[in-house]
């Protein structure tokens, strides 16, 4: 999925997921939060310690990262550069992550409001499509009456709103307009004022890969073009839409992938899909480009063309002839709209109003109210330049054009260089007795010998570890470990056809079909030494064992983790089989205990299951005795990570097989040409392992992260069909079946039809607003059972990372806590003042001692 969606809706708490390959040997903080600091008693004394904030005291904060934001214009900003490293100190949000009151976890906050927002619903029934006994549509945020830009300027509700109306401007095409008209935060009328008076593509045709509609379903207008319910349908060059974050264009032009547009010689691209072609690359589905687009799909698939795609899915719910809808938007015409039928209005001058499409409420509501669209409309508007018919804005992008109302404010700045933020003093946070760090300053600095370097001479504060620097650092008192909710796997595709292809393709003597067979992948998933693994390829890492990390939260109300859960114990207790061991008088008193002992790593139990599959493959025919077993791993990058990866798993497993069946009959070879593609390279079978991928995002929604692992949309492995995957659960003493699909979307709300035992069917939800939270852990924990039992995705390490932390800062707590880390600037303090820390260095020689 594209990172602007990830972006927009996970603010949004919706669940949202982009994927993600570990391709970077450093560890950068993600946000200010996130860098390492401590009080360590070998932090040597200052009589500077603890200098009053509003003192005359200077406190720098010197950081260097290898990326430079060049956009922070809060309605067009694009990367996670632009919005942690220069958004985020100059904004704040309406409700923000702070500590609890033992700072033992984390708690959200009101921060630009004084209390938490109140259900005004009732209020405007009749209004923006609100009914009677209508609830959580429309909220009232009260703001503090002390809200200020950085020269003191006031700040009150109307400036949201009219912020607000420059975001969804029609003539700007703000690149986060759809912030207020998709996802759980879709404000009325928003998407209606954006498109006014146009025909737009905005709504998936899929709904994210889980409505489809039948060809028989289609009408054609005259001109030929597909319409449902009286909408064109499109696809778009440069969106993937719900198929790929790859669009057809990005295919196209990979070199790898251009022939995969060719049928019988044609150029299905340039001769039939660019001609039709608007000026935005919108392209109206009719029966050419229909018949081009399924074509691509089938290559792109790995099948020779779309008659043989359709007769390989016949039994997979024919998704050959559903798959290029995933592709596709409705259009949608919308009549002129004024911005006051929009709903976001002021009551006060402290009284912001939002009515939701949807209703939102609790946790969540707050969750999506954690940023802020606002900007100074002055400045702003000085910035706009509509030329030629094209609208440009230059806010955010420079000193000049930048005006803060958050912790700190810009003061310089060269890109790809360094730039200077100093402390806001107008800020509520600042006069409150928080922030002492008065002026931060970041570096652009590439080359990790260097960033080493400045932080070993006093000149940075901080120092994001590599692989390489664990040898000297791992043990010193001054590195902090940094877990990260993402779990990496190794992904397999056990698609019968695609794998006899390739393996017929090598000629003979060559077996690939042998990942077929379950017991084979089991023997892969016990023949791994975890923990050995993380300490030679990513020494920062933690062993995996199931779907999701311990930082997962599945309660973020109370902050709970869903490995946690008695529920989600048990499916780990499973899943490495001690579950028959665990009661009174057995190996293991509680699943607690069982849990306490998973290492994942039985060497003996893999080398079974290994004479097991090859006998299995050899009796259905899928191998020959002296057949050898290649394997081809698919590398997303050449990084250090990927190729000593590579080199460790090809001999942990070559070592395995010793003494099997298998012995001296098992090869590995590479591709790491792949790139960004990975994904699509393991559903076509160009490769047939992956290492360190995963899925990242929805931190605080394990329910809708789910869908990653089950959606044909998403899943790595497109051959486990999870619409005809069955799992059978017990609700309220009654056993009751349904997909795996199924029961995935019922957690995130929509009803499902489940069937008991009897044959008899009822309507069931479990979505957040059902309030059935045991039964929807259950499920939950079901379908990860599910997820693991395939052995398509073998848990391989929890992501984390390890830094370095300055002589001269401590931070807020030890301990590293999600939202809030170890509590970034506002609770960081010094040990020196700049003028006594310049005067430590010098005193060491320049040069600081960290081991």
């Amino acid at each position: 999925m594209k990172r602007k969606k990830f972006f927009a809706i996970l603010l949004a708490s919706a669940m949202v997921v982009s994927m993600a390959a570990c391709g970077n040997d450093e560890q950068q903080p993600s946000d200010s939060s996130s860098t390492p600091a401590s009080d360590s008693s070998e932090t040597p004394d200052a009589s500077g310690a603890g200098d009053e904030v509003d003192g005359a005291a200077s406190y720098t904060y010197d950081i260097a990262f290898t990326a430079c934001p060049t956009n922070w214009n809060p309605h067009t900003y694009q990367t996670a550069t632009d919005g942690d490293y220069m958004l985020s100190y100059l904004s704040d949000g309406f409700y923000v992550f702070d500590y609890n009151e033992d700072k033992t976890g984390y708690a959200l906050v009101p921060g630009m409001t004084t209390a938490e927002p109140t259900d005004v619903t009732s209020q405007y029934v009749g209004q923006y499509g609100i009914q009677e006994g209508d609830s959580a549509k429309a909220w009232s945020f009260p703001l503090r009456n002390d809200l200020c830009w950085e020269d003191g300027t006031p700040i009150t509700a109307k400036d949201f709103v009219r912020s607000a109306e420059l975001l969804l401007n029609p003539v700007a095409g703000n690149y986060r307009a759809d912030t207020f008209y998709s996802g759980s935060k879709e404000i009325a009328n928003a998407k209606a004022y954006v498109y006014q008076g146009t025909t737009a593509y905005a709504t998936s045709v899929t709904q994210g890969g889980s409505t489809y509609i039948t060809l028989e379903d289609i009408v054609k207008d005259e001109a030929g073009t597909y319409t449902y319910d009286g909408r064109p349908i499109a696809f778009n060059l440069e969106n993937g839409g719900d198929w790929s974050s790859n669009s057809l264009q990005a295919y196209h032009d990979a070199e790898d992938y251009t022939a995969l547009f060719l049928k019988d010689g044609v150029d299905l691209w340039t001769e039939v899909i660019t001609p039709a072609a608007d000026a935005d690359g919108w392209v109206l589905v009719n029966d050419e480009t229909w018949g081009a687009l399924v074509e691509i799909i089938a290559h792109l698939q790995g099948h020779e063309n779309f008659e043989a795609y359709e007769a390989a899915n016949k039994d997979n719910d024919d998704h050959a002839n559903k798959e290029w809808e995933e592709f596709c938007f409705f259009g949608e015409t919308y009549g002129d709209m004024t911005f006051d039928q929009v709903g976001i209005f002021a009551t006060s001058d402290t009284e912001l109003v939002l009515v939701f499409v949807k209703p939102l409420a609790g946790f969540d509501l707050l969750y999506a109210m954690t940023d802020s669209w606002l900007v100074n409309e002055e400045l702003y508007t000085k910035c706009e330049s509509v030329k030629d018919g094209v609208y440009t804005n230059s806010y955010g992008t420079s000193v000049d054009t930048t005006i803060s109302y958050g912790p700190y404010k810009l003061v310089a700045y060269q890109a790809d260089k360094e730039y200077t933020l100093e402390r806001n003093d107008n800020f509520y946070s600042v006069k409150e007795g928080f922030y002492q760090t008065t002026k931060i300053v970041i570096r652009t600095v590439q080359e990790a010998a260097t960033r080493l370097e400045l932080f070993l001479s006093g000149v940075t504060d901080s120092y994001g570890l590599s692989s390489d620097d664990m040898d000297t650092y791992a043990a010193s008192d001054y590195t902090y470990y940094t877990k990260s909710p993402s779990t990496f796997f190794i992904a397999l595709n056990p698609d019968l056809d695609a794998l006899t292809k390739a393996q017929d393709a090598m000629g003979a003597g060559y077996n690939k079909t042998i990942l077929t067979v379950k017991e084979f992948r089991q023997a892969m998933a016990y023949a791994l030494d975890r923990t050995a693994f993380a300490l030679a390829v990513s020494p920062t890492n933690n062993p995996a064992f199931g779907v999701y990390s311990e930082l997962i939260i599945s309660d973020p109300e109370n902050a709970v983790s869903y490995r946690s859960n008695d529920e989600a114990k048990w499916v780990l207790a499973n899943f490495w089989g001690l579950s028959d061991d665990i009661g009174e008088g057995k190996m293991y008193e509680t699943v607690d205990d069982a849990v306490e002992s998973i290492t994942g790593y039985n060497l003996e139990m893999a080398r079974q299951y290994f004479d097991i599959a090859y006998d299995k493959a050899i009796e259905a025919g899928l191998m020959k005795e002296g057949d050898t077993v290649s394997i081809t791993i698919g590398l997303p990058s050449t990084s250090n990570t990927y190729v000593k990866g590579y080199e460790y798993l090809s001999s942990a497993y070559q070592d395995a097989v010793v003494g099997t069946k298998l012995e001296g009959k098992l090869v590995f070879d590479k591709d790491d040409t792949i790139g960004n593609a990975f994904s699509d390279a393991l559903k076509s079978n160009q490769v047939n392992m992956l290492f360190f991928v995963g899925w990242s995002g929805s931190a605080l929604d394990p329910y809708g992260l789910m869908e990653a692992y089950t959606s044909p949309t998403y899943q790595y492995d497109p051959s486990w069909d999870t619409s005809k995957e069955t799992i059978t659960i017990n609700l309220g003493g009654t056993d009751y079946t349904a997909s795996v699909i199924d029961w995935t979307y019922c957690i995130s709300g929509e009803t499902i039809t489940i069937t008991a035992a009897d044959g008899s069917t009822k309507e069931y939800s479990a979505g957040s607003s059902d309030n059935v939270p045991e039964e929807r852990m259950q499920i939950l924990a079901a379908i990860e059972n599910a997820v693991l039992q395939t052995y398509d995705l073998i848990p391989l390490v929890d992501d984390a990372g390890a830094g370095l932390k300055g002589m001269q800062i401590t931070y807020g707590t030890e301990e590293y806590y999600y939202g809030i880390g170890r509590g970034g600037e506002k609770y960081m303090t010094y040990n020196y003042t700049d003028a006594e820390w310049e005067e430590y260095v010098a005193s060491q020689g320049g040069q600081l001692n960290y081991k």
